[in-house]
């Protein structure tokens, strides 16, 4: 069984879990119940359907590498001097929690995509390609998400009041 190594750091930029919470958070202003997200190269273009609509795509949405940075900035400003717990349901942290996996496993994103189904019932796939040095056939236990959820809430509990670096 393969461990996770949680001190990794990515490469040069923004890691998957630091890109896809920045999405999520700025899709937390619509009413979507579902949307597709795919990583072109370091564009990720996004598809969704509003709630109460058809099932027909009706937001296209393009995040570029600046679009990336000006949300986390604007995200970092509004985080600042704020001790709120995150609601672990929220959109950015769902999305934050696929990309830490797919960061963990030293994966390449290929797309997410989430759909809302009731209160508290979402789906979330994510689509990846392994990292040359992970065996293709190797299985992951369901508890490698739960191990990545509570580092997570272990890290942001250690330091109060600060971001994610």
């Amino acid at each position: 069984m393969k461990t996770l190594n949680f001190h990794a750091k990515s490469a040069a930029g923004f890691s998957y879990s630091r890109i896809l919470r920045c999405i999520g958070r700025s899709l937390e202003t619509f009413d979507l119940k579902a949307f597709d997200v795919r990583c072109q190269g370091s564009v990720y273009l996004l598809q969704g359907v509003h709630k109460g609509t058809s099932t027909s795509v009706d937001l296209e949405l393009q995040y570029t590498p600046d679009d990336i940075k000006r949300l986390d900035s604007e995200g970092r400003k509004n985080r600042q001097g704020v001790s709120r717990r995150s609601n672990p349901l929220n959109l950015s942290q769902l999305l934050r929690t696929a990309g830490n996996y797919v960061d963990q496993i030293q994966g390449r994103l290929r797309r997410v995509s989430w759909q809302y189904q009731a209160d508290r019932i979402q789906a979330l796939t994510i689509q990846y390609e392994p990292s040359e040095q992970e065996p293709k056939d190797e299985e992951h236990p369901t508890s490698t998400i739960d191990e990545i959820c509570v580092h997570i809430y272990k890290q942001r509990k250690k330091i109060p009041g600060t971001v994610d670096r």
